[in-house]
């Protein structure tokens, strides 16, 4: 996996070649543009730990794949746009994992515009909220007129433990042509008291099972992270709590 330094307040990256890229400490308030040339499969996984305010701006060109993975465990407000521009038989997979805490309020837009035929997009969020935290998930995707065979699917889980924890999810899909596959589906709720009880029922202390849930959760996000990083979320998912 190559490291990405993000070293001015806008970077440019163009992938062209068939390479897995990871940004360590991604915070700060920055605008970054991520260019995909042709016929490239890559993946990008980012680990944000003081929160993030700025715009991604993503281009994929004809019959390109790209992979994203977003941990968010900033303590701090993130604000995060992110905007992709699929072409022909181009391809975004995004997921998002975010942990939220007393007094931070976080944000992340993520827009798909499908601007030709034959494109792909997934936006996979997961959140938990905690305390008087606040998280929205604001998703749309654009399947243009002329982008037919165009396939999108959004998915929106948050999880909140108190009664002041607020979670948002908004997902959109504008739709201006008939031959394509759209769907969305959006779940925010209050932490599984029954599961809770379980967990506790077997020994474990209510600290120790909101964080055995929460890891559980939050697990998918691993994917896209070497053992290291699992490691390292690992450990501030069981200090936050």
């Amino acid at each position: 996996m190559k490291e990405l330094l993000l070293d001015n307040i806008s970077d440019n990256f163009v992938f062209d070649k068939n390479e897995n890229f990871f940004i360590n400490n991604f915070d700060g308030e920055k605008d970054i543009k991520i260019t995909l040339n042709e016929d490239v499969e890559s993946s990008l996984s980012m680990l944000s730990l003081s929160g993030f305010k700025g715009n991604i701006n993503i281009k994929i060109n004809k019959n390109s794949r790209l992979e994203i993975y977003y941990a968010d465990f900033a303590k701090n407000l993130s604000k995060t746009n992110v905007s992709v521009s699929l072409e022909e038989g181009a391809k975004v997979i995004f997921h998002l994992a975010s942990l939220t805490e007393d007094n931070s309020n976080k944000s992340f837009t993520v827009s798909v515009d499908h601007d030709a035929i034959n494109t792909y997009s997934l936006i996979d969020n997961y959140g938990v909220v905690k305390g008087n935290g606040k998280l929205v998930f604001d998703g749309t995707s654009y399947i243009k007129n002329g982008s037919a065979k165009s396939k999108t699917r959004q998915s929106a889980k948050i999880m909140v433990f108190d009664e002041k924890s607020i979670g948002i999810a908004k997902p959109v899909l504008k739709i201006d042509e008939n031959d394509i596959e759209a769907s969305h589906g959006a779940v925010v709720g209050k932490i599984s008291d029954e599961h809770l009880f379980y967990l506790m029922s077997r020994g474990l202390s209510e600290e120790k099972a909101k964080t055995l849930i929460t890891y559980g959760y939050l697990k998918p996000i691993m994917n896209g992270f070497d053992e290291n990083v699992q490691k390292t979320i690992e450990q501030l998912i069981e200090g936050r709590m």
